[in-house]
């Protein structure tokens, strides 16, 4: 009998135990590697099961590929990064500032090969992935956890066939120079984004099971058309996604970015049949940015964000917490939403 009972609270507390399990990906961008980088800390403290680097790891702004490397050789010293990819798979894509040479931004950049064998080598890709030879770019797609609760993680590439926006016209610059919510970028109905590769890719992944899925990019999936980049200046694109998502009926989607100096917790209630949310990861160390208008913001833009959080809590009811931290590892805003309300 006294085993019988002990077998009863090992069981429940058993069941406590997974009812409070939960999948944390953690998101940052925007690394200057000659400044001090002290989130490492807190983002090792706040082990997550993913962290995810979008874009810019490097501030290279490489004139040729010795600029390139010069800058990931200072990043390396940094024993922060180490420790977070022995800790978490740590995945990353690139931004302009790690992809680019002399300017060219997008699938002009005749060097996007060498850079590409570089950073994959540099992130410790696998000799063995595909992100080493797909045509479509370094898009990445994997499952963390098994069923029920699996969650389905996809790092899009927006260089790789990205056709460079154009800018607005000099005098429209200046008059707007002192304005921080209009950006110099004009949006192009017809650019290209992804490239169709990387379009057949994707539809290819979002067909497979998962409980939830995270789509990741090196920047703001739902923005203004304020001049920033966004996927709202590639209009066609943006369109497209979304269209897609609904097409195959893909539920309990959540969204995450880079690109922007300031965190934000966007809610847009049009775009599919249920809210679609969207967490932007705040800069690593990088100068803080005076957050623009935006009235799909859930709260206010939050400068001093240095990375995003999303974690999954696989209750009876499952719920995400979305939350933007601080160089601590403090929450400065959070929305907690019932993962049922994603469907």
């Amino acid at each position: 009998m006294i085993r019988l009972g002990c077998a009863l609270v090992i069981l429940t507390l058993s069941i406590a135990v997974q009812a409070q399990q939960s999948t944390r990906i953690a998101l940052g961008c925007c690394v200057d590697q000659s400044e001090r980088q002290a989130v490492w800390d807190a983002l090792n403290l706040a082990e997550p099961e993913v962290f995810a680097l979008l874009g810019n790891g490097v501030a290279a702004n490489a004139d040729d590929m010795d600029d390139l490397l010069a800058a990931y050789e200072v990043f390396n010293r940094y024993r922060g990064p180490r420790l977070l990819r022995r800790n978490s798979a740590f995945v990353s894509t690139w931004g302009e500032d790690d992809y680019s040479i002399d300017g060219h931004v997008g699938a002009d950049n005749p060097k996007r090969y060498a850079v590409r064998n570089h950073f994959l080598t540099f992130w410790r890709e696998p000799l063995t992935s595909e992100r080493m030879f797909q045509e479509h770019g370094i898009a990445k797609s994997f499952i963390v956890g098994e069923a029920p609760q699996r969650v389905q993680v996809i790092l899009l590439d927006t260089r790789w066939a990205r056709e460079p926006l154009k800018k607005k016209g000099l005098l429209e610059r200046i008059s707007n120079y002192f304005d921080k919510n209009i950006g110099p970028l004009q949006a192009g109905a017809a650019n290209r984004l992804l490239g169709e590769g990387q379009w057949q890719w994707l539809e290819q992944q979002l067909s497979k099971e998962a409980e939830v899925r995270i789509l990741l990019s090196e920047m703001p999936f739902i923005a203004p058309q304020n001049g920033y980049p966004s996927w709202a200046l590639f209009m066609q694109e943006q369109k497209r996604l979304f269209a897609l998502l609904k097409n195959l009926d893909v539920n309990h989607v959540l969204l995450g970015h880079g690109g922007i100096h300031f965190g934000q917790i966007v809610k847009a209630p049009q775009l599919l049949d249920y809210p679609v949310w969207q967490i932007s990861s705040g800069t690593i160390n990088r100068d803080d940015e005076t957050p623009y208008r935006f009235n799909q913001r859930q709260g206010a833009g939050e400068p001093s964000t240095r990375f995003g959080m999303i974690e999954i809590m696989w209750l009876e009811q499952p719920t995400v917490k979305l939350s933007l931290r601080d160089v601590n590892g403090r929450s400065l805003s959070s929305t907690t939403i019932n993962l049922s309300e994603l469907q």
